[in-house]
């Protein structure tokens, strides 16, 4: 695939890339907002366990020696991971990286809180070393400015969900499945609404990273979910679903820091009969559990549900929701709408930087609590 300056003299190309809170790729995709959205490629890049296992450290442990040497360590290795990336991803497309516009770089995050009183978000990927490395304007920084306006910092992908996908006569929710589930309301009548809902495929993962000694980093498919019982977790689960976080009300922001699998609190009768199969299969039942409850709780009109994000890779899990009879709700992905599952998120860190580059406020208010604000900071 190739393009060249004169091949796309509309264009408008930005690049979105991110590592999500499963911390297993880089992401990087180039789109084309000059007709609606058109991503013409992607890259992913496997973040290598070893600095996967760096992230989780950081992640799940407050308490660790050297931890500003360590992080400022890791933010360059990220940069460098990231940097690459972009670079990757404009070598097979053939452009001319000055047609690009900007690089909106997320980085990976390591610590979020989304206290009222003192949110804080932290996340590493030194955005300097991004653009030394591709000669692209990078923008980066978006959680901040979020929280300097009043937010939370999270969710953000609202904003970019309303704009592309919001329907004027139809109510709609986006359920996002990365290692945090978020959903975004989209009413046809009323105000955007967003949260982060619980675990997604955070758990899951940790779980089988466990059984396999790091051999399999997640459940392909929900292959093993699917041959266990989750009923084996049965007061397991429901006490889990029982926490304050489910009960406070929206919005709400949470990281996988909140769900660390060596403090998870099982029953102790049903461990002893536990096999791996049956703790696989009861981690993706509080996933889906905590989806529904929230879908049934706020979407009491009709609605079309659209999946998204790397639990929409999971089967096992989407044939639970697929295989529900509930009257009002429509269950899709949001490849339905013309964007692959995969791409959202990216995708909306692309369009953040053109918004910013574009000196154009992004409106969070009814989601984070944040004023309207410029979302991220600029390397020229």
């Amino acid at each position: 695939m190739s393009y060249s300056s004169n091949f796309m003299p509309k264009s408008d190309l930005y690049i979105g890339v991110l590592s999500g809170t499963s911390a297993d790729s880089i992401d990087a995709l180039l789109v084309d907002f000059s007709n609606s959205i058109e991503v013409i490629d992607r890259f992913s890049k496997k973040i290598p366990k070893a600095v996967k296992n760096k992230i989780f450290e950081l992640v799940l442990n407050k308490k660790i020696t050297n931890y500003a040497k360590r992080q400022t360590e890791l933010d360059d290795i990220l940069g460098e991971l990231i940097g690459k990336s972009v670079n990757q991803l404009i070598k097979r497309t053939k452009i001319d990286k000055q047609m690009v516009k900007a690089v909106g770089s997320h980085g990976q995050t390591i610590k979020h809180s989304s206290s009222r009183k003192n949110p804080f978000s932290l996340q590493i990927g030194n955005p300097e070393l991004v653009r030394k490395l591709t000669g692209i304007k990078v923008v980066y920084g978006f959680r901040q400015s979020d929280i300097a306006n009043g937010g939370m910092g999270a969710p953000l992908t609202p904003a970019f969900h309303n704009e592309y996908m919001s329907q004027a006569k139809v109510n709609r929710a986006i359920v996002n499945i990365g290692g945090i589930t978020n959903v975004t309301l989209l009413p046809a009548k009323g105000k955007v609404l967003g949260w982060d809902i619980g675990p997604g495929n955070c758990l899951i993962d940790q779980a089988m990273k466990n059984i396999t000694n790091g051999k399999k980093q997640f459940d392909n498919k929900g292959f093993l979910a699917k041959k266990g019982n989750p009923h084996v977790l049965k007061n397991t689960i429901k006490k889990f679903l029982n926490e304050s976080y489910f009960k406070r009300p929206i919005p709400k922001s949470q990281t996988v820091e909140n769900y660390d699998l060596r403090k998870f609190k099982f029953d102790p009768l049903e461990i002893k009969k536990l096999k791996d199969e049956d703790l696989i299969s009861g981690l993706t039942e509080i996933t889906f559990q905590s989806i529904l409850r929230d879908l049934k709780k706020y979407c009491n009109k009709k609605y079309e549900i659209y999946f998204c994000g790397g639990g929409t890779k999971n089967n096992y899990l989407m044939d639970r929701f697929n295989k529900l009879h509930i009257e009002n709700l429509q269950f899709f992905k949001t490849s339905d709408l013309g964007i692959d599952p995969l791409d959202v998120e990216a995708v909306t860190f692309a369009w953040l930087a053109k918004k910013r580059l574009e000196k154009q406020k992004i409106n969070l208010t009814s989601v984070t609590g944040s004023k309207p604000c410029l979302m991220g900071e600029v390397i020229n």
